[in-house]
């Protein structure tokens, strides 16, 4: 799954959280965002994780939409 890494910064400023901070709480690798940033695929399971952190549907988070 290919995630909007500018979506994902939206909704994480939207809870005052950096990124740092996101990706520290989903307790995910900084490799993994910067394979977001770079809009390489991504697990389910890892879109899932960022998408409860920042209380939005996986779907508002996807590329494309």
């Amino acid at each position: 799954m290919v995630l909007n890494y500018a979506k994902i910064e939206t909704a994480g400023a939207n809870k005052q959280m950096s990124m740092k901070d996101l990706y520290q709480r989903a307790h995910m690798a900084r490799a993994t965002l910067e394979r977001i940033r770079k809009g390489n695929d991504v697990t389910m399971k890892t879109a899932g994780k960022l998408a409860a952190i920042l209380e939005v549907n996986v779907t508002e988070l996807q590329d494309g939409q």
